[in-house]
């Protein structure tokens, strides 16, 4: 675990497989909350290496997918504490036996190196409002629904500090390379909706789960640019008939970011097969609009 800014400790919940590419966030005032758990068999690393003494009463996935919630439950129980979702996940919170099942359809083996959520309580649940407030005693951690990467997404804000958690909302960060993620089923409208509501913050920091924390808010506005700009070629290789490899293979050629992330993720395979999953999304919301006449 490693204080990367003030009350804030960042704890690598997947480094008993690839190191460096799923964070979750310890966030200590005189209540704590974790922030992005990770998966389920990462949830004991965090039970590891957190302070027995503080005072943890929320877990705060952003949203449901499994590298990002699969440990939330197992955290709840072990710590007394409530998880916070967005109502659209509450009911596979509770019972994740059919996303576990999409999951493994999804992901593949990578599903097992993440590990099956529990289930849990519905009492150990807050369905969030867009916009509550969670007092954690000396900050207050506010909580915004975002749709676009998932209908199901939350992003976690604290006020007076201007950090920014908004995991998948923002993409991935790996030494200042921002690539959105962007998996099926992509909804690319909302996605720029969220972002464009994000950039309305006063931002200072942004906390990446994939990964560590990057000073200013220039992400945002990157990956909404970014979304803009691929999807246009998403749309000349779905009018092509043309298919996942060759829309990558465009990114990295007009894309300088793309083709540093390729080189930088070279040794990464589970933080590398982000980028054909969120490719695979744009090109499927492309195929569609294109399918029904819309471009």
């Amino acid at each position: 675990m490693e204080e990367v800014l003030p009350n804030i400790y960042l704890i690598d919940t997947l480094k008993y497989v690839e190191a460096g590419v799923i964070s979750a966030y310890a966030v200590k005032y005189d209540i704590a909350a974790i922030i992005d758990p990770g998966t389920a068999k990462g949830a004991d690393i965090i039970l590891e290496e957190i302070d027995k003494s503080w005072n943890v009463e929320y877990i705060c996935p952003t949203h449901i997918h499994i590298d990002h919630g699969g440990g939330a439950a197992k955290l709840a129980k072990a710590l007394g504490a409530k998880i916070i979702v967005h109502p659209r996940g509450v009911k596979h919170v509770v019972n994740p036996e059919k996303l576990w099942k999409a999951s493994k359809a999804v992901l593949g083996e990578v599903a097992e190196v993440y590990g099956k959520p529990e289930p849990v309580e519905e009492d150990r649940i807050i369905a969030a409002k867009d916009g509550q407030e969670f007092d954690l005693g000396g900050e207050k951690l506010k909580v915004f629904h975002a749709p676009g990467h998932a209908p199901h997404m939350l992003v976690y804000y604290l006020v007076k500090s201007k950090v920014l958690f908004p995991a998948d909302a923002v993409g991935m960060c790996f030494d200042s390379v921002v690539f959105p993620l962007t998996p099926p089923p992509f909804d690319v409208e909302s996605a720029l909706k969220t972002l464009q509501k994000l950039m309305r913050l006063d931002v200072d920091y942004v906390a990446f789960t994939h990964y560590g924390i990057v000073k200013g808010n220039w992400p945002i506005s990157t990956s909404l640019e970014k979304i803009e700009r691929w999807m246009e070629i998403a749309r000349e290789i779905a009018k092509a008939g043309k298919g996942i490899d060759e829309f990558v293979g465009r990114l990295r050629k007009e894309d300088a970011d793309v083709e540093k992330l390729f080189q930088k993720l070279s040794e990464k395979p589970v933080a590398l097969s982000f980028i054909y999953t969120s490719a695979s999304g744009m090109l499927d919301d492309a195929a569609r609009k294109v399918e029904e006449g819309r471009w």
